[in-house]
């Protein structure tokens, strides 16, 4: 089966694919044997990603010590901040159609990414210079950044399949490490059904715009169930023996968003060591999902039913006392029993393929302070609540102008409202709690109770502009219309990605694609080190507040990548 081939199978894949902005090479796997009863394909595609810093450091962003440390890793405009070449090997056996395997690996090597870790290399106060409020033991890389940003290896899909019949209609069971989505989200994944349902490799994408979008999911082991029940109902369900967090990008790195966190770091500022993380027990626990669907033939489309019992795999960053020393340390925490309740609908309406969702999290992690409270000293959890979450979005294809021959476009919303807060509500970091959030304005980073966001994908195509070579030219923008999400993860008013670049496609088997990436958010006030920790004013200015990922502000960058199927 071809790569694109694969890409159609569902709105999801269509969405990632058009976000990323590559099309995957159609080439052939290389089929093994002669059996007619046995299919054995294995595939591997290449992938080259060269990406250069487009403009020098702001010193408002590269003064503040929590970012200094990603902002001066490549310092100049022109520096290359990624040159990395990676290798995704599939391999899938199936007898009579009937059952079989798949295993999946990928590796790859980084060769921008040596040399440890730089930071400003001025004072930050006086007396204190910023190599002093390090955020790795020895400015060396710990072990988990020195594997996903040097070099690496992962083994993704290891699972067993069976489909047989259940009084006539089909049903197919899954046991090993796997990925499912459920719901009709393509870009917003923290505001969807598929909420939790397994961790996303953040790291591989923002380091490889070209990554295909089923490698940046981290294959999650659990058993999975589905069957036709009538020819318009259908039944699943999937039990979890297996947590791992998202691959947040880590500090230091280019791509990296405060200096200490998040898995690779262990110090704050240089004093303040990393604790022990709370963590869900790595095997069988209380991570389980039902879903149901239906589409009649009078509705032309099909609805989904869904039940969730998940573990969050976005962390709270907290502090904590240790309860033998007293000392003070920094952690990650992860909460567990979120509930989650959703309906979806897919349909299609004209030349338009819709989505449209609504989901209740009951129980689930709010944007919080670092706390520790009273009661929780070791620091094990922060703000939980209630919201609800609406997603809608269309998908297009472009029909033949002067200006293109083909193509497609996406257009996604999503609306999220905070209901209650259910615990700890003294750590909630929004709008109103002068306690975590003293400046007491959205435009702080504080959270509002609800937010809407937009993303927006377009994407002509023109065929065949030379011999065995069509050209499309990818672009994407996401936008905060309103509010901060009260949850973790969320988006930001104000805040912007966005992208444009062109891609080729030669002979149906080599990807070529030249992007610019570049980002925008809401930042404001000047203060300095001396003044932002309560001493006398000193030190280098640095802006004071703002609102989504001010630290990217100046890390607008181009990249250049090559794939290919074999």
């Amino acid at each position: 089966m071809s790569s694109c081939a694969r890409f159609k199978k569902n709105r999801m894949s269509l969405g990632i694919a058009m976000a990323l902005g590559c099309w995957a090479a159609s080439a052939s796997a290389v089929q093994i044997g002669s059996n007619p009863d046995l299919a054995i394909n294995w595939d591997n595609t290449i992938s080259y990603n060269l990406g250069m810093r487009a403009q020098g450091i702001n010193d408002s962003i590269g003064n503040n010590p929590l970012y200094s440390e990603s902002d001066y890793k490549f310092k100049h405009a022109g520096d290359i901040v990624t040159n990395r070449v990676s290798d995704l090997s599939e391999f899938d056996a199936v007898y009579q159609d009937k059952f079989g395997f798949r295993v999946s690996a990928s590796l790859w090597k980084d060769f921008a990414y040596g040399g440890g870790v730089n930071n400003n290399p001025g004072m930050a106060y006086p007396g204190v210079p910023y190599s002093s409020l390090n955020s790795y033991t020895g400015n060396h890389y710990g072990s988990y950044t020195e594997r996903y940003y040097q070099q690496g290896a992962d083994l993704l899909d290891a699972f067993v399949f069976d489909k047989f019949e259940i009084n006539g209609q089909p049903a197919v069971i899954k046991v090993g490490r796997l990925t499912e989505y459920w719901g009709n989200a393509l870009i917003f994944g923290n505001e969807g059904i598929n909420y939790g349902q397994g961790a996303s490799n953040s790291i591989e994408g923002a380091a490889s715009p070209g990554t295909q979008a089923k490698e940046l999911a981290i294959p999650r082991a659990q058993v999975l169930f589905s069957t036709q029940i009538t020819p318009t109902v259908s039944l699943a369900a999937q039990y979890f023996a297996e947590y791992a967090p998202t691959r947040l990008p880590e500090g230091g790195t280019y791509l990296g968003t405060v200096g200490f966190g998040f898995q690779g770091p262990n110090l704050l500022e240089g004093s303040v060591p990393r604790g022990s993380d709370f963590m869900p027990n790595n095997g069988f626990h209380n991570d389980y999902g039902a879903k149901a669907t239906w589409a009649p033939e009078w509705l032309g489309g099909t609805f989904g039913f869904y039940y969730r019992s998940l573990t969050e795999t976005q962390p709270w960053v907290l502090l904590g006392e240790n309860p033998v020393t007293g000392a003070t340390n920094y952690h990650l925490s992860y909460g567990s029993n979120v509930k989650l309740y959703g309906m979806s609908l897919d349909k299609q309406i004209g030349d338009l393929s819709t989505g449209f969702e609504v989901s209740y999290r009951h129980n689930t992690a709010l944007n919080s302070g670092t706390g520790p409270l009273p009661g929780d000293l070791s620091g094990q959890q922060g703000a939980r609540g209630d919201v609800v979450n609406v997603i809608a979005n269309a998908l297009a294809g472009l029909a033949r102008t002067p200006f293109w021959n083909t193509g497609s476009a996406l257009a996604e919303i999503a609306f999220t409202q905070k209901v209650k807060t259910t615990s700890d509500g003294a750590l909630y970091n929004g709008v109103g709690n002068l306690a975590q959030c003293p400046s007491g304005s959205k435009w702080a980073g504080c959270s509002t109770n609800n937010s809407v966001a937009l993303a927006v994908q377009f994407d002509p195509q023109w065929l065949q502009v030379f011999p065995g070579i069509d050209l499309d030219a990818p672009m994407f923008m996401q936008y905060g219309l309103w509010g901060n999400t009260p949850t973790l993860g969320g988006t930001n008013q104000g805040s912007m990605i966005y992208t444009f670049g062109l891609h080729a496609l030669i002979q149906n088997k080599y990807n070529v694609t030249l992007q610019y990436n570049g980002y925008h958010s809401h930042a404001g006030g000047q203060t300095n080190f001396g003044t932002a920790n309560g001493l006398p004013s000193g030190g280098p200015s640095y802006y004071a507040t703002g609102n989504g990922p001010v630290f990217y502000n100046d890390k607008n960058w181009v990249s250049l990548t090559f794939s290919s199927s074999f």
